[in-house]
């Protein structure tokens, strides 16, 4: 009989064993789908080195001011002039492990930015050699567009012509002179998780997409602020045109990991830009991406109007010493927690209750053997 009991001690200390494994895995897995990525940047100190990568082609100048329309402390100011020879002026936070993040910042365009009637833009979102950035936040005439390109693993198409795939959200009117605050929810697509964007500015939601937003390389995102002329490039014939220089200003930049569909973030002060898009069909939803192929239809929604970027034109790849070749994250075969996070936490889950139900049945066996050992 005592051997027998000692056996029942073994299993059950055994099951234990199996109910903490289970309880460490879940909470070890939570931890990494959730723990925050520390980036978190508001200018105080005075530089932008907390930023690994800084890319001007030309004369702009990136440094730190006091905030401008009556914002407290410092902000990033990035002034670009028209001098036939400067078209980027930018800087870029440290890729990310592909997953879900909210991407927040404030910006500001001054009250006297002159209406350019070309695309602006002011983030961008690179991921990918030899790519189009996947996600771009830009200024065209006086509305805020964003612009989504991705491309699969399998397809055959020359990058250095036109994106693969490519679709435009009319997010409103720009107010000139104000602070904006954005906040951008993305889950990054990989080849086993549908992407997608939720943009929202001033706390209320201006533009979505659902689908394929990234290309599914080795090569995990990262987030460009600044400002991108891409028609003031001297090999597009863009020649000095005198106009005073174009100036952005940043503050506030986080980004923050997140579970998909996470709670949306508290509003901010009301913005004319209140009035949200919509969009028919989205890339990803009832066709495959493949259906989507070299598309560039707008997507609109009530309440919006004014022009919509030309069908043609395009965003260059990045060139040059800011060109998006080296890869400073792990295979992308190693990380996409968003794709894997649930099934590990439901292996966890299943080993915890398993194990948590064998130890009590474990632990009420022996008790029943002691009763019987006292009877006797």
């Amino acid at each position: 009989m005592f051997q027998r009991y000692s056996h029942r001690r073994r299993v059950g200390a055994a099951l234990a064993a199996v109910l903490v494994v289970g309880l460490g895995a879940t909470e070890a897995m939570a931890d990494r789908a959730l723990t925050p990525v520390p980036f978190k940047d508001g200018f105080e100190s005075g530089d932008t080195t907390a930023f690994p990568r800084k890319g001007i082609d030309g004369t702009g100048v990136v440094d730190v001011k006091a905030a401008p329309g009556g914002r407290g402390g410092k902000a990033v100011r990035f002034a670009m002039p028209d001098d036939g020879k400067s078209y980027r002026t930018e800087i870029a936070t440290a890729r990310v492990p592909y997953g879900s993040y909210r991407y927040t910042f404030a910006n500001y365009l001054p009250s006297d930015w002159l209406r350019y009637d070309a695309q602006t833009i002011v983030s961008q979102w690179h991921g990918g050699s030899g790519t189009y950035p996947a996600v771009v936040l830009a200024v065209k005439g006086d509305r805020w567009m964003m612009i989504v390109h991705w491309k699969t693993g399998s397809e055959k198409v020359d990058e250095s012509k036109k994106p693969a795939h490519e679709v435009k959200y009319d997010l409103g009117p720009v107010r000139f002179g104000h602070w904006n605050q954005w906040s951008f929810d993305i889950t990054w697509s990989t080849a086993t998780t549908t992407g997608s964007i939720t943009a929202r500015l001033n706390g209320a939601e201006v533009g979505s997409h659902r689908g394929p937003n990234s290309y599914h390389q080795d090569t995990a995102p990262y987030h460009k602020i600044g400002l991108y002329r891409p028609n003031w490039q001297a090999s597009k014939g863009h020649k000095a045109g005198g106009t005073p220089a174009v100036v952005n200003y940043y503050d506030d930049v986080t980004i923050t990991a997140i579970s998909p569909g996470a709670a949306v973030p508290p509003p901010a002060t009301p913005s004319a830009n209140a009035a949200a898009t919509s969009a028919p069909d989205l890339p990803g939803s009832s066709s495959s991406p493949s259906a989507q192929a070299s598309t560039s239809a707008p997507a609109t929604g009530p309440g919006t109007s004014g022009s919509i970027p030309d069908a043609a034109e395009g965003i260059p790849m990045d060139t040059g010493t800011d060109k998006d070749t080296d890869n400073d994250a792990k295979p992308l075969a190693e990380t996409g927690a968003s794709s894997r996070t649930p099934i590990i936490l439901a292996i966890g889950s299943g080993l915890l209750a398993a194990g948590l139900l064998l130890f009590l049945r474990g632990r009420a066996r022996v008790a029943r053997l002691l009763v019987v050992d006292r009877r006797r």
